[in-house]
C-alpha cells in the first residue's frame, strides 16, 4: 500500500523502496563477510 497518491509519487516511493531494499542487502553482505565473493566459480576461457 502506498502512502502517496498520483503516478509520479507512487513511482518515487517505489524507487525509494527498491533502493532501501538493495542497501539492506548490501549491509547484510558486509556484516556477514561475503562482500567480494562470487556466487559461482568463475570460468576461465
Amino acid at each position: 500500500k502506498y502512502l502517496c497518491r498520483g503516478t509520479v509519487n507512487v513511482l518515487a516511493e517505489s524507487t525509494m523502496i527498491a533502493i532501501a531494499h538493495n542497501i539492506n542487502k548490501l549491509h547484510r553482505k558486509i556484516q556477514s563477510g561475503k562482500i567480494g565473493q562470487h556466487l559461482f566459480e568463475l570460468k576461465t576461457a
